[in-house]
């Protein structure tokens, strides 16, 4: 699928400071609803969702122009195995792992364009044409809703420059200008669970008191026994959906806001990268019940106060009325493989712009910063010897 400019012809990206897609090359911008496919407006209709249809543009309609709809190509080619095409790597570094690889053609320069088979919006290494691989979110695989980007690529620098500041031994390999076009935009799946928590927790608590009694110094120790019992329904508790991406660097670039959820639409892909799912939510379902029931311990648990000490005895939580959406939320990500180390992740949240991850240290780097300390201090305590000794005499 190609988004292209009823003005101009050149390619459309989403935009995420004004909300719309907007040309690379005249400027002209578009609400989403232009651009419409049948399978956007048939998920629309299913959520019951009521789109404005305002036309918002710095360009003329004029019947010369073509309707957005004649400029949305949707003809993708089925992909072949790479293996098979005689290649090893992908043009997008989406993965590594050569088995994973596929080749699509560029509908815009024919360009053989190799990605991960779960990829759902790439762009072409060689004329940089925004691609969503339609085929890739049909049926099953098709979201429910998506978060889009608010943190454009030039906030990006400023957030990145802002963080490794705090970072002084960082390699020259990290700097931002090494750094900065590696930096990747993309949609992650992610399985969003509503669960409902039911249970009762039984703990000891325990509290001494110590009073004056004439001669005698009177110690009183206490044992209770607790019991909390109550019901909470989590909404959205997020799970990542894809093996590609480590579970722990997605949990700490938490949270998202999921008031800003909105009925899924191709629209929001050209311009960045996307993934599909490869675990479903019956492979994801028990880390969201984890979850839950350790947030509902934790509630019940800071309850019980006024207690010098507190043991859990026994708990009995129980999930229940689960409920999943299959939602993309976007994310930048940097793998760096540094000094045969194995890859180091790097993950903004693309909504908050919160950064999580560890740069490496150069040895290097931190021993001459230490050298020079020692020098300096060495040349200041030998000056400050001979001025004493000289003082002396």
């Amino acid at each position: 699928m190609e988004y292209k400019c009823r003005n101009c012809g050149g390619e459309l990206h989403y935009e995420p400071s004004i909300e719309k897609l907007k040309c690379d090359f005249c400027g002209s911008t578009y609400d989403l609803s232009e651009y419409e496919t049948q399978s956007d407006i048939s998920a629309d209709h299913h959520h019951d969702h009521d789109h404005n249809h305002n036309h918002d543009h710095n360009h003329n309609h004029d019947a010369g122009q073509k309707p957005a709809s004649d400029l949305l190509y949707t003809d993708m080619e089925e992909p072949r195995k790479a293996s098979e095409a005689g290649f090893a790597k992908a043009t997008d570094d989406s993965t590594e792992i050569q088995e994973d690889l596929v080749v699509y053609s560029c509908p815009h320069c024919g360009a053989e364009v190799v990605t991960d088979k779960d990829t759902v919006a790439t762009a072409c290494v060689f004329c940089g044409t925004p691609m969503v691989i339609d085929t890739q979110i049909k049926g099953q695989f098709k979201p429910d809703k998506v978060i889009p980007f608010t943190v454009d690529k030039k906030k990006i620098e400023e957030i990145y420059e802002n963080y490794i500041k705090d970072k002084p031994f960082y390699p020259p390999e990290y700097s931002k200008a090494n750094v900065i076009e590696k930096i990747k935009a993309i949609y992650l799946p992610f399985w969003l669970f509503d669960v409902n928590m039911t249970g009762e927790l039984h703990a000891s608590g325990e509290h001494t008191t110590t009073i004056p009694y004439g001669e005698w110094i009177v110690t009183n120790h206490y044992v209770y026994d607790i019991l909390r019992a109550g019901n909470q329904k989590y909404h959205k508790v997020p799970v990542i959906a894809t093996t590609k991406t480590p579970k722990d660097a997605m949990d700490s670039i938490e949270p998202f806001d999921y008031s800003r959820l909105v009925p899924y639409n191709s629209g929001y892909l050209p311009g960045y990268m996307a993934q599909r799912y490869d675990r479903d939510a019956s492979q994801t379902a028990e880390f969201s019940k984890g979850r839950a029931e350790n947030s509902f311990q934790s509630a019940m648990m800071s309850t019980m106060t006024g207690y010098q000490g507190l043991h859990l005895t026994s708990s009995n939580l129980r999930p229940s009325d689960i409920q999943s959406t299959y939602a993309l939320l976007p994310a930048y990500l940097l793998f760096m493989d540094y000094d045969n180390d194995e890859d180091k992740l790097i993950a903004i949240n693309g909504q908050t712009g919160k950064v999580v991850g560890n740069i490496p240290v150069d040895k290097h780097k931190r021993n001459r910063f230490f050298l020079r300390w020692f020098l300096t201090f060495s040349v200041i305590l030998i000056a400050l010897t001979i001025a004493l000794v000289m003082m002396v005499d």
